[in-house]
C-alpha cells in the first residue's frame, strides 16, 4: 500500500521505525498497514506499562477501546455516549489512530479453570479403586472436563472478535505516560481505553506483520 508524500512543510509527521524521507520530502499521512511494514520493533519493555520500543523511533503504545451496543441504551446514554466521544477526540488533541482489528477470542481462563479441575479429578481417580462407583464417575466428570476444553480451544482457534486499537506514538517513555493519562481521563470516564496484555500486543503485531492472517 501507498504511501502518499508531498513537498508542503506543514504538518510534518515524525517518521515511524526506521523510514526516513528523502530530503525533499515530508510525510502527509501513513496507511497503517504500510506505517507498520515500516515499524522495527525493538521490545516490549518488561514492567507493567509494557510499552513498545521501536528502533528509531521512541515508543508505541495499543490500547483497546470497548464497543458498546448503542441499540440497548437509552436515547439520552446515546446522547451522552456520542458527546463524551466527542469530548475525547477534542481534548485529546493529538495524532490519534484507531484501528478494527479481528483477533481470536481469548478463552485462556476458561480453559484454565477446565484443566485445574481436570487435575483434581485425576488426582482423586488415582487413590481409588478402579472397580468403585465413585471411579466411573470421576471418569464421567474427567471425559466431560476434556470435552469442554477440546470446545474452548475450537472457539479460540474458529471464532473471531471485532476490536478497537488505540495505536499512541511518543519519543519518550515520559510523553506516552502524559498521552496515556490523556487517553484515560478525557473521556468523563465513558469513553476509556483499556490497557492490554503483552500477550495480546504481541499477537497485534504479529497480524499486522502478516496480511495473511485476518485483519
Amino acid at each position: 500500500m501507498a504511501i502518499r508524500q508531498v513537498t508542503s512543510s506543514e504538518d510534518v509527521k515524525r517518521p515511524l521505525g526506521r523510514f526516513q524521507p528523502s530530503k525533499h520530502q515530508t510525510q502527509d499521512y501513513y496507511d497503517l498497514h504500510s506505517a507498520v511494514e515500516l515499524l522495527d520493533v525493538k521490545n516490549i519493555i518488561n514492567n507493567h506499562k509494557a510499552y513498545i520500543e521501536l528502533v528509531d523511533y521512541g515508543y508505541l503504545q495499543l490500547m483497546e477501546i470497548s464497543g458498546k451496543d448503542l441499540g440497548s441504551l437509552s436515547y439520552n446514554e446515546v446522547n451522552r455516549t456520542l458527546d463524551n466521544f466527542e469530548k475525547w477526540i477534542t481534548d485529546f488533541n493529538t495524532n490519534v489512530q484507531i484501528e478494527v482489528t479481528t483477533l481470536p477470542t481469548d478463552t485462556t481462563t476458561q480453559i484454565a479453570d477446565l484443566r485445574h479441575h481436570l487435575s483434581l479429578v485425576r488426582q482423586e481417580k488415582a487413590k481409588l479403586s478402579p472397580t468403585s462407583r465413585r471411579y466411573y464417575q470421576l471418569e464421567d466428570r474427567e471425559r466431560l472436563l476434556h470435552n469442554n476444553m477440546q470446545v474452548e480451544e475450537s472457539i479460540q482457534q474458529e471464532i473471531y472478535n471485532t476490536e478497537f486499537i488505540l495505536w499512541l506514538f511518543a519519543p519518550t517513555t515520559s510523553e506516552m505516560d502524559e498521552l496515556v493519562r490523556k487517553a484515560k481521563t478525557y473521556g468523563n470516564n465513558d469513553f476509556v481505553p483499556q490497557d492490554i496484555s503483552v500477550a495480546k500486543k504481541e499477537q497485534i503485531i504479529k497480524q499486522y506483520n502478516n496480511m495473511n492472517e485476518k485483519v
